[in-house]
């Protein structure tokens, strides 16, 4: 199969004019400006979107608690949590599943209360690495971890992991044990860490079990000590700046991370924090914040933050096989139509792609060579998720 576009934005290497990939066995054969089995034209051809924290569980949850301090809103999603089950759970995480797609996402990493992410994720053809989240003193069931983990499906695009909560809900002793069962059994973590207030433990309290396999999320408090040792550690962050300036928790000192050389990959967090799983809003809102917060137009780049959202956050994953269009990698791609947009005709294609990017225009979505989703496809099923949405209202 042959797909050319007016641009393709390789990422790591600059954008080809009137170009063309080539995808053979689910993996790129080339890029070039050859002929092609389909033009779009008006379009851009560019690595499928690696969103780097999603909780799809919670797809159907936006808007409860809003202006609500963060111990508050925590809290009260727990309890609306509570009364829900695997089916509710994976009502929400099919219709989160779809959504990532039909919005240019191939690939998400995935903390996990019930485990259900992976079976949707599976069904659907979404890329996935699905943290199982863990709490000190409490488990979805009180399953054990080794019995969770088992639940999952096997599947190629699935990758199991582990999550400690957070600072808050994890002693330092569960901390230190489960990252210890995770690295025994190769499996990667994430964890929310200074996220809010309620966080005020320096990255160097957890100096001895952060690594390069263990991937803070949020890190908005983090000063300039705080950078310098997950720069030191090579522990890469989650950045979702939606989410942390719709909860009032601030913003990740992003440039200062970057030019530290901390791995920053960009995620949307849940619709109950970020209102969407929408990965282009969130590269927007990368750029507003970041240059808000230092009062310059440099601060951060549209190119930086395209990055971010694919390559960079490929690699602050630990997956080396995507985020990029390169002869090898997998193909996982989409076609982003901007011809309704005022960017085209075409002065920087990249900036096109972030500033005008948006699900809708999303034409088509491929993951691992398989066209998973084309516009004008039924998206999600957003019903299930609604019904579960509507019984937490009347709780």
């Amino acid at each position: 199969m042959i797909l050319a576009a007016d641009w393709v934005l390789p990422v790591a290497g600059p954008p080809v004019r009137g170009g063309a990939i080539s995808v053979q066995d689910g993996l790129i054969a080339e890029v070039s400006t050859g002929p092609a089995d389909e033009q779009f034209d008006g379009c851009v051809i560019l690595p499928g979107l690696v969103n780097a924290h999603t909780h799809l569980e919670y797809a159907g949850m936006s808007g409860f608690g809003d202006g609500w301090p963060f111990d508050r809103w925590i809290a009260d999603h727990i309890r609306r949590r509570k009364g829900l089950g695997d089916g509710d759970y994976l009502a929400q995480a099919r219709a989160g599943a779809a959504a990532c797609l039909a919005g240019g996402v191939t690939t998400i990493a995935d903390c996990c209360y019930a485990g259900t992410v992976a079976e949707a994720a599976a069904d659907a053809g979404l890329r996935a690495i699905v943290y199982l989240e863990l709490f000190s003193g409490h488990m979805p069931g009180e399953t054990g971890i080794e019995e969770r983990l088992a639940r999952l499906p096997d599947h190629p695009l699935i990758t199991p992991g582990l999550s400690p909560h957070a600072p808050y809900t994890v002693t330092l002793e569960d901390y230190e044990r489960w990252i210890g069962l995770a690295r025994d059994l190769g499996l990667p973590v994430a964890t929310h860490l200074l996220e809010s207030h309620m966080d005020e433990h320096p990255v160097s309290y957890f100096s001895g079990l952060l690594g390069p396999d263990t991937v803070a999320i949020h890190a908005v408090r983090a000063d300039a000590q705080d950078v310098a040792v997950l720069a030191r550690l090579d522990v890469p962050v989650a950045h979702c700046p939606r989410s942390n300036a719709l909860l009032g928790c601030g913003t990740a000192p992003v440039p200062e991370l970057l030019a530290a050389g901390v791995r920053v990959g960009l995620g949307t967090d849940s619709p109950a924090s970020a209102l969407t799983i929408d990965m282009w809003d969130e590269m927007r809102a990368a750029v507003l914040v970041a240059r808000a917060a230092a009062r310059r137009p440099d601060a951060l780049s549209a190119e930086q933050v395209l990055r971010m959202a694919t390559l960079d956050g490929a690699r602050a994953l630990g997956l080396d096989g995507i985020g990029a269009l390169s002869p090898g990698l997998a193909a996982d791609l989409i076609v982003l139509d901007l011809s309704a947009t005022p960017f085209v005709p075409w002065d920087d294609p990249v900036t096109a792609a972030v500033y005008g990017g948006s699900p809708g225009g999303v034409v088509l979505t491929m993951v691992d060579g398989q066209i998973r989703y084309r516009r004008g496809q039924q998206a999600a099923d957003r019903e299930p998720a609604r019904a579960v949405r509507a019984r937490m209202i009347e709780s």
